[in-house]
């Protein structure tokens, strides 16, 4: 998300409200059982829809590629005032991050990332300079369940390294496009400074942050695989 205006949208054994997260080193077949081919948001400001995010998940030769994007438009007086753009492409071999780019237009600004593992570590380099993460990190693309437990995260609109702390405040009910669903609440705090959800399974269902005017941005899910199933065999 955008840095002037919205904050960042973006282990083995782990319990989330008595459900066992996947392992880090998740399978393509365990993400696509979560997930299917993609996850949608819809990305609310105040209760008004502004835009979408969307994580695609393919199965290639060398892994799992995981394309996300995201577009915004906040309009006044029926103009649209600010625009917000953000890709990346990444590339993920059993559970652990290989390579990511990404790119950002922050209305009109135009930013990039780029990182690729070698070694034991993970080499990003962005409009900041260069710098270095142990491989297994994980990036602030939010779909990962497996980053709870991290004190560290990359940021994929910075390229910093950015740390964190990220806190479980217990389960609650969850609004989606299909009905609502029990989710563990999770606090980011430190570099990052929002609200994520995750079901039992570990999938993301929801996000939730201030923008820098005090207005309460959410991502939504459309398309939660896990509510789904359950209408289908109601």
């Amino acid at each position: 998300m955008p840095r002037n205006f919205l904050p960042a949208i973006v282990s083995a054994g782990l319990t989330l409200g008595g459900g066992a997260l996947p392992a880090a080193a998740a399978s393509i077949l365990d993400i696509r059982a979560l997930y299917g081919d993609r996850i949608e948001f819809g990305v609310y400001r105040g209760g008004a829809e502004i835009g979408e995010h969307i994580v695609q998940f393919d199965e290639v030769d060398d892994g799992l590629r995981v394309q996300t994007s995201t577009n915004l438009a906040v309009s006044a007086l029926f103009i649209t005032v600010y625009r917000f753009e953000y890709e990346s492409d990444a590339l993920w071999q059993d559970g652990t991050l290989m390579s990511i780019t990404a790119r950002t237009n922050d209305g009109g600004t135009v930013s990039e990332i780029e990182a690729e593992a070698e070694g034991g570590s993970l080499t990003v380099t962005g409009p900041n300079g260069t710098d270095e993460a142990p491989v297994g990190i994980y990036p602030t693309n939010h779909w990962n369940a497996g980053v709870i437990g991290s004190t560290r995260v990359l940021d994929t609109f910075t390229g910093r390294i950015s740390d964190v702390d990220l806190a479980s405040k217990g389960r609650e009910q969850v609004v989606t496009a299909h009905g609502t669903l029990d989710a563990t609440r999770y606090q980011y705090s430190g570099a990052i400074d929002n609200e994520v959800w995750y079901d039992a399974e570990g999938r993301w269902v929801q996000m939730q942050f201030k923008g820098t005017d005090g207005s309460t941005i959410q991502l939504r899910c459309r398309s939660c695989k896990a509510v789904e199933l359950a209408d289908a065999v109601r």
